[in-house]
């Protein structure tokens, strides 16, 4: 007889996920064991194999809530906005949002996802290049003229994500700069430039 599941199974699920996600950022999968995670939930090792078989399966599941999260948002903030600047402005601070609010899972996404099993990487990939579509195709409502040259709008989309994908490493939430100003930053250097002459006042 399956064991029956207690009313609160999906929170401690969840704070188990949290709590691995802490620690697979800040020592990697790798150097992780299952005593590890144990100790950071609080509780024993059989309790977690109660919740998870292992601690791929605990990865498994950082990364893909954190990676559908990203791109169920995206998709709503899609179909909400209709100019293709403030599109794209929407999309960058959802982007920033995520990461300063998510940042151990971020981390983990960025540095333990070749520790999948080649199947579950491989469904996340499929994932992260329907993000990355959504944003090619945000830029070329920006740029049209761009349609045709395939090499080079992949280029300017990975730049988006060379430049939003490391802000963990220094940005704060609580800081002097909220995520809208820096998303407004963000964008503003994207689309019109560095050196571009700043409006007079």
């Amino acid at each position: 007889m399956a064991r029956t599941r207690s009313a609160e199974y999906d929170n401690i699920q969840d704070t188990i996920v949290a709590r691995a996600a802490s620690v697979f950022a800040r020592r990697g999968f790798a150097a992780t064991s299952i005593g590890d995670i144990a100790e950071a939930c609080e509780c024993s090792k059989s309790r977690l194999y109660h919740y998870f078989d292992g601690k791929e399966a605990i990865l498994r599941e950082i990364l893909t809530t954190h990676v559908d999260n990203l791109l169920n948002r995206l998709r709503t903030v899609l179909f909400r906005a209709s100019d293709p600047r403030e599109r794209f402005t929407e999309m960058v601070k959802l982007f920033l949002e995520i990461y300063a609010v998510s940042r151990d899972r971020h981390v983990v996404l960025l540095t333990c996802l070749d520790a999948l099993s080649p199947e579950h990487r491989n469904v996340l990939i499929t994932k992260q290049r329907e993000l990355i579509a959504h944003v090619r195709e945000a830029l070329l409502q920006l740029r049209p003229d761009l349609a045709d040259d395939r090499v080079k709008s992949q280029i300017d989309t990975m730049l988006f994500f060379g430049m939003i994908n490391w802000t963990y490493t220094w940005y704060r939430s609580d800081g002097p700069v909220s995520h809208d100003e820096l998303a407004e930053r963000t964008v503003e250097l994207f689309l019109d430039g560095y050196l571009a002459t700043p409006e007079p006042g």
